[in-house]
Order: structure tokens, then sequence, then C-alpha cells
């Protein structure tokens, strides 16, 4: 990721905005301008940003809400008194401590660690009938008390824009870049859908330096009242440095650098009302170190039901065929599986509730090359009272490996997570944020463990406590 890069997104962003204000021949009302809303708590991840909430694609909202599985932004966890369209330049500080009993995952003789950070964050969005895009930047520095060879910054730019090029053609574009040490982004008990192209959620990859992107295109065309067609693409590209030499008891693995792309065509018809039902082909090929490829073909069914602005559902299930290579050489026989899955979310002014479980073939996270992934989470947030909003998570998932990395890293690996968080809001400028999470996880076909042990198995537990001060200003833009 570099400066040309960004330059590019930033000149498609504005020549898309002058096309779609083009397509516009009504007078922007003033819902579309700024909105004096509270600035966002930005407590919520280590850089204080978040993706881009979600949109009706419709201006009559007929269209529904194009599932994560084929490039869409997803079900939402926010209320939705926080989904407010808003112009505005946001920024501020967020300062953190957390302790970690077991930063190393070591079965044996673990070692704690406390560690500090502060992360400013800026950011823009903007709305207006036919547009929504935000780009923001956090970047920071962890200090850790310990493990001093971590100490380093870290970096994280988020951008997401949604377009009307015409009255019955959307266009969404995003890319996220990461660059942390996975003290904060690995089992964090939230999850998504197993395949989507992005990050594998269901395994704690060992403390290592990381540096991901995420790229995804997706466009729609209404070509008909009750019909929708679509295409989108990602990639998603993750690697490793800076690797600390193992240590006793650990969960010593060869880390592997791994790529995503991800290409899907998909068609749409509404059943009645917002149910949409409808099929998708996706290829994924996934690739790691050293020289090691699946190629996977999926053809799902697909239906996304939306019930009210309140409920949605959506599901997926078909056949899947992998072809496995290391070297140019087939690794495993070519082979068909089943994926499906279902995800959904329940909102309103104070509560969110999002849920789903998927099983499909997914990248492992640089740990397993290709896994067949099982993936089960769950997230509930409340506002207690004013100012106050309590969180509860919790993720289930599994990795069996269909192309191994090394014979070190075993055969699969399963990881369990659940924490609970307390916000709290003070005025529109400051935020705080207590929270506690613990991660099992389990690998197995380990070599070189006792031989009473059938199944060649090391866990290891660890149990996180976290604190983060906010502070955040807002602007109002075209005002």
């Amino acid at each position: 990721m570099n400066i040309r890069h960004y330059l590019i997104l930033g000149w498609i962003v504005a020549g898309l905005q002058i096309f779609s204000a083009a397509q516009n021949s009504t007078t922007q009302s003033s819902g579309d301008k700024g909105v004096n809303t509270a600035p966002a708590g930005a407590l919520s991840s280590n850089a204080g940003l978040q993706p881009a909430s979600a949109t009706e694609e419709d201006t009559n909202g007929s269209l529904p809400q194009i599932p994560a599985l084929l490039g869409g932004v997803g079900i939402s966890t926010e209320f939705l008194s926080e989904m407010a369209r808003s112009n505005y330049l946001r920024g501020g500080v967020n300062v953190g401590a957390t302790y970690d009993d077991n930063p190393l995952l070591a079965s044996t003789g673990q070692l704690s660690n406390t560690s500090e950070t502060i992360f400013p964050n800026i950011k823009i969005e903007e709305s207006t009938s036919r547009t929504r895009w935000a780009l923001g930047y956090a970047g920071g520095l962890t200090i850790n008390q310990k493990i001093t060879n971590q100490n380093q910054g870290s970096h994280n730019v988020l951008f997401d824009s949604q377009f009307r090029l015409s009255p019955h053609v959307n266009l969404r574009m995003a890319e996220t870049f990461a660059y942390t040490t996975g003290f904060f982004d690995s089992g964090n008990g939230t999850g998504g859908v197993a395949g989507s192209g992005g990050p594998n959620p269901s395994l704690i990859t060992p403390l290592a330096s990381q540096l991901s992107s995420l790229t995804t295109v997706e466009m729609n065309y209404h070509f008909a009242l009750n019909d929708l067609i679509g295409g989108s693409g990602s990639y998603y590209n993750l690697r490793f440095s800076n690797v600390p030499a193992s240590t006793a008891g650990s969960q010593t693995t060869t880390l592997s650098n791994a790529q995503t792309a991800t290409g899907s065509a998909f068609w749409l018809h509404r059943m009645f009302r917002k149910d949409w039902g409808g099929f998708s082909y996706r290829f994924d090929r996934i690739t790691f170190d050293p020289n090691g490829e699946s190629q996977v073909h999926s053809f799902l069914g697909v239906n996304t039901w939306e019930f009210s602005k309140h409920i949605t559902l959506t599901g997926f299930a078909g056949p899947q065929y992998s072809k496995n290579l290391v070297g140019g050489v087939p690794a495993t026989p070519n082979s068909w599986s089943v994926s499906g899955g279902a995800e959904g979310g329940w909102q309103d002014q104070r509560t969110s509730l999002t849920f789903g479980y998927s099983r499909s073939i997914s990248d492992g996270g640089g740990v397993l090359g290709a896994v067949h992934l099982q993936n089960a989470y769950g997230t509930f947030r409340r506002e207690l009272f004013p100012g106050w909003t309590a969180a509860i998570n919790a993720s289930h998932g599994t990795n069996q490996a269909i192309t191994p990395i090394s014979a070190n890293n075993g055969s699969s690996i399963n990881l369990t997570t659940a924490g609970i968080s307390l916000e709290r809001n003070v005025g529109k400028s400051f935020g705080f944020r207590l929270g506690y999470a613990h991660d099992f996880q389990e690998r197995f076909g380990v070599p070189g463990l006792t031989s009473g042990d059938p199944l060649q198995m090391l866990d290891a537990h660890r149990n996180r406590f976290f604190a983060t001060l906010s502070y955040q200003w807002s602007k109002p833009l075209g005002m």
C-alpha cells in the first residue's frame, strides 16, 4: 500500500461524486446536509475507525441489502439512533491499557504482559441522496512492559463508499489497511460469513507484526421491477514480520504470507415484498507460502429477507468444488463439499443483535493454508441508560486444514472466545470503555507430543482486561 494507491482512490471518489451529482435532477434537501448529532464514540476498535453504516440502496427502499457474501456491507451492530446520515470531519485520540495473561499463547509457563496504547485518529464522512463515503486514518504506538521487542507504531486506514450511478445502478468500493502486532485484532469475539474474502476470524495468529489489506468492489443493476443482477470482486493480502523466537510451552508455528482473490456474479429475484432470492457463482483463489494454492468454485442459492427496518436475515447454501496444489502438484484429491450458512440482525433505538453461522472453504490465517471453516458468532449491544452501553459477544470456530503449511502447525485449530464490555459517553466528546475477553484455542495433530496423547493436542487459554479513554471532536460539513 503506497501514497499513489490512495491518490488513485481519491480521484475515483471525486469523479464518481461529480457523476452521481449530475444524475440527480432534484435540489438537495436540508436533510442531506450536515446533521448535528453527537460524534461517534470511536471506542470499539483500537484505531477508533468503524466501517460506514449500511444505507438503503434505492430511494424508494425497494432493493435488498446486498449480503457481505456478495460484496455488500453486511449487517451492522449499530443502533438505529446511531445510523443517521451525516456530513462530518471527525477526529480525536484513544488512550488505552491492556493486561494479557498469555499473549504468546503458551500451553505452559505463561508470560503475562501489560501494554499501553495511544491512537490519534481523523475521519471524514459525507452522505447525500446519491452518495455515501467515509475515509479515515488512525496511527499510534503500543508500548509493552515485558515483550519490548514488539513495541512499534500501528496504522489503520479505512475507505468505504457507496454511489448511485443512475436510478438503477449502484456501486460500492471499500479498502481497509492495517499494520498491527495482532494484540487487538485476534480472537475479538466477532465473526462473519466464512469465505467472504476477508480475514479468518476463528483463530488466533501467534504474536507477530501483521500487515493486511482488503479491497472490495461491488456493483448491482436493478434491470427490472423484481430482478437485480450484480457482481463483486475482492482481494485480501496478509503478511507477517518480526516473528518472536519460540518459548517453552508456546504453540510454535510457521507463519505464511497469504492472499485471497475472489470474484462472484449473482442474480436476485423478489419473491414478495422485501424477500429476495436467487443464485450466485463464486470463485476463490487462495494462495500461501510456499507455493500453495486452492481454487474453489461455489454454486450457491441465496436469500435475503428484510422483515422491517428492525430485522434482516440472509442465508445461503450450495456445493463447493476445490482443487488444491502445492508447487503446482496436486496436494489432495479434488473434492466436492457443502457450503452454507445464515446471518441475521435485529435493531431498534437502544438495542442491536447480530448472529450467524457459516460453513465454507476459507483461508487459514497464515497458519493452516486453506481450511474447511465452520464459524458461529453473536453480538448483543444494549443502551442501559443514556450514555451507558453494554455489549456481549461470543464465537466458536473450527478450522480443518485442507493443505497444511507445515507438519508442526497441526491439522486443525478450534477457537472459542467470549467477552463483555461497558461503554460510557460523557457529553459529545469524551468516552470510556472497560472490557474483558477470554480465549480458548485448541490445536490438533501436533507432532512431538507424548505418545500417550492420541489426539496430539495443544491447548491454551488467555484472559484480557482492557480500558480505553477517548476524546473525539467533530465539525459539520456543508452547513
